[in-house]
């Protein structure tokens, strides 16, 4: 750890629910643990559907005020966030090397992604705008106006969990949004409960960023069903994607969604190509981060 860097964040066994910090009330637990030594990191009373539900309602309380700010108030905060990234460098690639068994250098790439992610969403404030489209009524002028969404709902995935994570939540705030995101079991803390803290400590209000840790066989239906978020964001697999969609097409609560989902690193090599680099590409594509890229 650097020698200036400020004290390590705690307490991650709470999650960030509606603006305040406390155990999951589902009544079963999560051990969070390192995958190459095995040791247990921390353990985490998971969310139950009534939290998942809290979080929501109160970030759909909190979103307008959000929206209604300036662009260069969300800007702001958005590169506090930068800031914070570079202050707490040592820390999060730790985390992501004990958490998601990342190697060092999978770990610097991932910070460093994040953190350019966060970095051009500051500028997203000041590039939304609308237009002023031409009228068949003379003397008229049609004007478009883009708004946010409201509420966004993210669901990542265990892999490279603070970039998979970051790249929706951090776009989402800086437009004037409220986020809810469920990271993977295997990575809460990469995969949400750290980004929380580091939009916080960069002032985001409270409510606009919640984490529910908890089973997807539990909350993950009811979580894209929900009837307040408008817009789900979602990365893994191709079975469950496909489920998600249904949910998210069905019933009177249709939402808009952006499905990754699972492919098999297809690769295409051009007639011109250098054989040589295509295959040193080819591998270190397929089996870096033991294949889980």
């Amino acid at each position: 750890m650097n020698a200036g860097a400020p004290p390590a964040y705690g307490d991650f066994h709470l999650l960030p629910i509606a603006g305040e910090r406390r155990e999951g009330r589902a009544g079963s637990r999560l051990e969070v643990t390192d995958p190459y030594r095995g040791d247990t990191l921390l353990g985490i009373a998971m969310a139950s559907e009534a939290d998942m539900d809290e979080a929501y309602r109160a970030a759909a309380r909190v979103q307008p005020d959000w929206a209604a700010k300036g662009p260069g108030e969300r800007s702001a905060v958005m590169h506090r966030a930068v800031r914070i990234f570079d202050e707490r460098k040592d820390e999060i690639i730790d985390w992501l090397v004990r958490e998601s068994g990342s190697t060092q250098a999978k770990a610097a790439i991932e910070w460093g992604s994040a953190r350019a992610i966060t970095l051009e969403a500051a500028s997203m404030p000041g590039r939304s705008h609308g237009r002023v489209l031409p009228s068949d009524v003379p003397g008229k002028q049609s004007l478009v106006y883009r708004r946010p969404l409201g509420v966004v709902g993210v669901i990542s995935p265990w892999n490279f969990p603070l970039h998979l994570s970051i790249r929706s939540v951090a776009p989402a705030l800086a437009l004037g949004n409220a986020v809810v995101v469920k990271p993977a079991s295997d990575t809460p803390v990469t995969g949400g409960l750290l980004l929380e803290r580091i939009f916080d400590e960069a002032g985001l209000p409270p409510g606009l960023l919640s984490v529910v840790v908890g089973a997807g066989s539990e909350i993950g239906d009811a979580f894209v069903a929900h009837p307040v978020p408008s817009f789900i964001s979602f990365t893994g697999s191709t079975p469950v994607g496909r489920g998600i969609g249904r949910i998210a097409s069905g019933g009177e609560h249709l939402k808009r969604v952006a499905l990754e989902l699972g492919g098999n690193s297809p690769f295409v090599v051009l007639a011109d190509a250098d054989l040589a680099a295509a295959v040193d590409a080819a591998v270190s594509g397929k089996f870096l981060h033991q294949g889980q890229i």
